[in-house]
């Protein structure tokens, strides 16, 4: 209850930028559970977007951005962005659809069913949480969503690891986690670039570690993940660098200045990060050698 009224509006707060979610009735109409899980606030949001159930706009107009040809699509309508959980191509009528404007600070979201009773702030669900969340970090030039493990060791430091599947990602964040550290996610990390610094945040799309964290750290080094006979450091320097995190990153494809600034933020941080790739084995030992690189 707020000022004994029954919420309609939550905001999220994932790597420092904050989403609104404006609900057509009460929520607790929809018998949602865990909003006031740690990613939440009670803060003003720069992205204030509008929920609406049952309800699917016909949308005539529409010139493609792109098209998965499965599960999401993207195009325009009018000068607005039009983002949906089902391809053009298919002709179905989608579950789920967000309607932004032409600044992306605002928009709606419409879903065809009642309001999910998902664990929040997951509302939109995959893919379509992940897709506006890359769209909004390069087109507002505010960072980059890498496949990448974060902690945040005891002594303060934020180690990034990165790499694609089966790399080793859940396996790290179990062996840190069980000596201390703060796991901040072992899947998808976003980076964004602060005074000078590389931040490194946790998000809520995890992978097989379910432990998750909000916080975010100053990155102090990166390390792209390879199994291997023996612990083990390569470094890693300039195109090879940059290739390695393009490789693990998710750039927004469909948008050319999109695309120019995640490349350059991936060069500066190639540039300016110590980067090693990093063979290991499967074991605590390892946590001792990352310290001591």
């Amino acid at each position: 209850m707020v000022n004994g009224k029954e919420p309609k509006e939550f905001t999220v707060v994932i790597a420092d930028i904050s989403i609104s979610f404006l609900f057509d009735r009460p929520l607790p109409e929809f018998e949602v559970k865990n909003i006031n899980d740690e990613l939440t606030t009670g803060y003003s949001a720069e992205i204030k977007l509008r929920v609406h159930h049952n309800r699917i706009p016909e949308i005539k107009e529409k010139r493609k951005i792109f098209d998965s040809d499965s599960n999401w699509s993207l195009y325009s309508n009018l000068g607005k962005y039009v983002l949906q959980n089902e391809s053009m191509e298919s002709g179905l009528l989608p579950e789920t659809m967000v309607i932004l404007e032409p600044d992306l600070k605002s928009g709606n979201v419409y879903i065809r069913g009642n309001i999910p009773n998902r664990i929040f702030p997951d509302l939109l669900g995959y893919p379509l949480n992940q897709i506006l969340m890359i769209t909004l970090l390069a087109s507002l030039r505010k960072g980059v969503l890498l496949h990448a493990c974060a902690v945040i060791d005891d002594n303060g430091y934020g180690h990034l690891f990165s790499g694609k599947s089966t790399h080793g990602k859940s396996t790290i964040a179990k062996l840190w986690f069980e000596s201390g550290a703060t796991v901040l996610n072992d899947d998808r990390i976003i980076v964004r670039e602060k005074n000078g610094q590389f931040w490194m945040y946790g998000t809520p799309w995890h992978g097989d570690f379910r432990e998750v964290s909000p916080k975010g750290m100053p990155i102090r080094k990166v390390f792209f993940l390879k199994h291997g006979k023996e612990n083990s450091t390569v470094p890693k320097k300039g195109a090879e660098a940059i290739s390695m995190f393009l490789t693990r990153s998710f750039p927004p494809l469909w948008d050319q200045k999109g695309m120019d600034y995640t490349l350059g933020l991936l060069d500066r941080m190639a540039n300016k990060l110590p980067c090693y790739e990093l063979n290991f084995l499967p074991d605590k030992r390892i946590i001792d050698f990352v310290r001591n690189v």
